[in-house]
Order: C-alpha cells, then sequence, then structure tokens
C-alpha cells in the first residue's frame, strides 16, 4: 500500500505524519509527503524535528516537495491535513477524488489537524500526538475498508 500524505508547506504536519505513519503501518506501507504550496527542497521545521526526536524519530532528512499528478497517481490513499486541503487537491485532480481522504476524516469525531507552524514546541506536541491518534484510527478504518466497509 502507498500512502500520501499532504499539508500546506510539507515541513510540519504531512512529515511528521509520514514518519509517525512509518512506525505504525510498519515496513510493508510505501509512505511520502508533499504539500500544496511546498518549496521544493525545504527541511522540516525544527520544531517538527526536536518533537519527533522526542519520539526516536528522525526528520534530519526531510526535503519538502510540491504535490503532484504523478505523486497522486501513485498513492493509493491520498491524506489531506484539512477539508480545505482535500476540497483544493479533488478540485486538482478530480479524476483521483476517490482516494483523497483528509486524516481526520477516519475518525469517529472528523476534524482537521491544525497548522502549527510559527507556534511553540508544545503545540508542536499536542499537533504530533493528534496525528498519532488519527493514524491509529485510520489503520483501523483500513482495516474495515479490507472487510469491505467504507470509513
Amino acid at each position: 500500500m502507498k500512502l500520501l500524505f499532504v499539508c500546506t508547506g510539507n515541513t510540519c504536519r504531512s512529515p511528521m505524519a509520514a514518519a509517525l505513519a512509518k512506525q505504525i503501518f510498519g515496513g510493508h506501507t510505501e509512505i511520502s509527503s508533499a504539500g500544496t504550496d511546498a518549496w521544493e527542497d525545504s527541511a522540516a521545521s525544527s520544531e517538527a524535528v526536536a518533537v519527533l526526536r522526542e519520539r526516536g524519530l528522525d526528520l534530519t532528512g526531510h526535503c519538502s516537495s510540491r504535490v503532484s499528478r504523478e505523486l497522486i497517481a501513485g498513492a493509493d490513499w491520498v491524506i489531506p491535513m484539512t477539508k480545505a486541503h482535500e476540497l483544493r487537491l479533488k478540485a486538482l485532480f478530480p479524476e483521483y477524488r476517490r482516494k483523497i481522504v483528509r486524516l481526520g476524516e477516519w475518525s469517529e469525531r472528523p476534524r482537521d489537524v491544525q497548522d502549527p507552524w510559527g507556534r511553540s514546541l508544545e503545540e508542536y506536541r499536542i499537533c504530533a500526538a493528534e496525528i498519532e491518534e488519527l493514524l491509529f484510527d485510520m489503520r483501523h478504518g483500513l482495516d474495515k475498508l479490507s472487510d469491505g466497509d467504507k470509513p
């Protein structure tokens, strides 16, 4: 399975989601991230690096990339962080709309993952914890899908 996580700049939420997903989903899942408005080859924010280091994960090698038709086409699931990201991706790539599902939609309490950019380290910790919770919901939802249910 191939998962693509998408946020705005690809320096905070989506790289954190990708790193956490690798831990949660394991080696059998190919995971990447991109941003709707990313500047190519930007590093992850220092706060995202620090928070994931606390969790034993390394984001120091992350280089941002902009979402593209090729990335969307190659993914089994495209997981944006907000409803606005989801709507934008569905408008840009309508042929792939069925596989674009906001991370918060996999939860019993659908919600956006708020952008911690420019905020405190504690806000990044809260964001990472929320992403992790939603990833477990997503994993459970994907298990249900394999049994024929919908998210």
